[in-house]
């Protein structure tokens, strides 16, 4: 979720920006996230990276990043209230400097209390997640964006269900495909996504496949925060 920057002078395109969703059968998610800056000329350059999570159920020891390849300095929590949940990513020797473009790849190894009772079938699970996105004071341009959903471990083709893709979004309903661990694998992509806006995708699958403890009741973290925000 969107949290703000450190510094009023940051001002940045984000080229591409793709995220992996792992659900797992625990009703935790794994995310893998790759981000592509260019620093503006002149602008402060890109020293923090504040990346948002869905919940607060996950330990900064299960995370990692790096920049091209080159490990950050730290990742630090940074609740933000309201709903939201957060951590900064610090760059420190990898920052990245004006008019220079750099890829911020950040690993989450698990985010829990993210599979909810599905609310049109009571045999059914479902998951709903928001990838993080940048206030319009900062970030120009638009943003090659993809987000893939890996389902849980077992769920066959035929059984899943997509929800409806985000207002705007080119695509209807995501692809599909199996992933390398043959896992069902949903993949929205939209050349030319809004990096300030909130999207906003969803799947549902049968809930055997999950474990029954985990599945949460009553409205998902995500439709908590919005309804702190209005």
């Amino acid at each position: 979720l969107p949290l703000t920057a450190h510094a009023q002078d940051y001002s940045f395109s984000l080229g591409q920006e793709t995220v992996d969703v792992w659900i797992n059968e625990d009703g935790s998610v794994s995310l893998e996230y790759a981000f592509t800056f260019t620093c503006d000329p002149g602008a402060h350059p890109i020293d923090a990276v504040d990346v948002g999570l869905p919940t607060g159920d996950y330990n900064i020891s299960g995370m990692r990043a790096d920049v091209d390849g080159q490990p950050v300095d730290r990742i630090d929590g940074d609740y933000q209230g309201d709903g939201a949940h957060g951590v900064a990513v610090w760059l420190g020797g990898a920052t990245i400097q004006p008019g220079q473009t750099g890829t911020v790849h950040v690993v989450v190894d698990r985010v829990g209390g993210m599979v909810y009772e599905d609310s049109d079938d009571a045999e059914y699970a479902s998951t709903e997640f928001s990838p993080t996105w940048f206030g319009s004071a900062f970030v120009n341009g638009t943003t090659d964006m993809t987000v893939s959903f890996h389902l849980p471990v077992g769920v066959q083709p035929e059984e899943p269900r997509w929800h409806r893709s985000p207002s705007g979004w080119p695509q209807e309903q995501p692809d599909t495909y199996l992933d390398e661990d043959g896992r069902v694998l949903y993949v929205w992509y939209n050349p030319a996504a809004q990096p300030d806006r909130q999207y906003m995708f969803g799947a549902s699958f049968p809930r055997q496949y999950v474990a029954e403890g985990a599945i949460q009741t009553g409205p998902s973290a995500l439709e908590q925060f919005f309804t702190a925000l209005t």
